[in-house]
């Protein structure tokens, strides 16, 4: 039998039941499904209130209570565009395009039709869930319904729209104030250019003194050569700052963490040996050029708390990429010596959290 592939893209802001019916639907149909997370960076408006790192959680989290084959599920963070044609680039070059034989959508009057206007061939069958789904599948609600139930105060029916994974999470990630936040125009915002992850991780040592793990940064870098930095590097396309987050701890400390349980906030990993959380802390960002550097853009930061001493990894830390002389060092000396970038802030709300 022909494999079949679903390719399912959406804001899902948040995700709700129906969503996570459509996706059941499509497993029981004998899909594997790719599910595409819209406007990856955007956040702080009404349309985009929750950032993609916690979109992805949430149905993860709803999919595994469901009893679903993760195995057979996979994503793809999907950037904006401002014009249709390089979306259209964008969405159709994932790393699974090869594989996908159906796209799934419901928005007809902007995909379909226009695809069919343009004249573009396809190798793929386009597949409308809201005339293709049997009714015991389709839900009334949509994720606008659910937003509006926040700000309505009206917990009830947050509950009776929201998926399992969206109630699970949204006090662990500060999701009700977020979107009362987004929906009133009040919300942080991301800031455009290059997209970032940051990476904070704290141990202690035999006399409780706090150490951060940073390296300094290459003197042939135009922004804050011979710097103090933390890891992090750039988000791939298609990657979710969760992935990038892991890669670029690897890539530049020659830490390897293995991922226990990412659906949970805190997710659950294992640093040397060492079972941990990796929480997250925030989205930075700033248009003033002293801390932005010359790309602007924004990060997303992550913090993992190691109950270990720093010797615990002696051996296995290592400088590489874009840091030198990568180790522990106390809080204090990091400080005193300076930091590039939004670093300092970063560290300070860390370690207030």
């Amino acid at each position: 039998m022909e494999k079949k592939v679903a390719f399912v893209p959406g804001r899902y802001g948040p995700s709700q039941k129906g969503h996570i019916q459509m996706f059941i639907w499509l497993l029981n149909e004998g899909f594997d499904i790719v599910i595409g997370i819209g406007s990856c960076y955007e956040v702080g408006r009404p349309r985009h209130p929750i950032l993609a790192v916690f979109r992805e959680k949430m149905i993860r989290w709803s999919l595994i209570n469901e009893g679903v084959d993760m195995n057979r599920v996979s994503f793809v963070h999907l950037r904006d565009f401002d014009d249709w044609q390089s979306w259209w680039n964008n969405i159709t070059s994932i790393p699974q395009a090869a594989e996908i034989t159906h796209f799934v959508t419901g928005n007809e009057k902007e995909i379909t039709a226009e695809v069919k206007k343009r004249g573009l061939g396809l190798n793929f069958k386009f597949l409308n869930p809201e005339k293709e789904m049997p009714p015991d599948f389709q839900f009334p609600y949509h994720a606008t319904d659910l937003r509006q139930s926040i700000i309505d105060g009206d917990y009830e029916r947050f509950t009776e729209i929201a998926s399992s994974g969206t109630i699970a999470l949204m006090s662990s990630i500060g999701g009700f104030r977020g979107i009362r936040q987004a929906m009133l125009e009040s919300a942080p915002q991301f800031v455009p250019g290059r997209q970032t992850v940051d990476l904070i991780i704290i141990c202690e040592d035999d006399k409780g003194q706090k150490k951060v793990l940073c390296g300094k940064r290459n003197m042939g870098k135009e922004n804050f050569p011979g710097y103090l930095a933390l890891p992090g590097g750039g988000i791939d396309e298609y990657e979710s700052p969760f992935d990038a987050a892991i890669r670029e701890i690897r890539e530049e400390t020659g830490l390897v963490v293995e991922v226990c349980n990412s659906h949970f906030e805190p997710a659950h990993i294992k640093v040397g040996g060492v079972i941990a959380e990796m929480k997250f802390v925030g989205l930075f960002g700033t248009a003033d050029l002293a801390l932005s550097g010359n790309q602007g853009g924004s990060s997303q930061v992550f913090c993992i708390d190691l109950d270990a001493p720093p010797e615990r990894f002696n051996g296995i830390l290592r400088a590489e990429s874009d840091l030198d002389d990568v180790r522990f060092r106390s809080v204090e000396e990091v400080f005193s010596e300076g930091l590039a970038y939004q670093y300092a802030d970063m560290l300070r709300k860390a370690l207030a959290v």
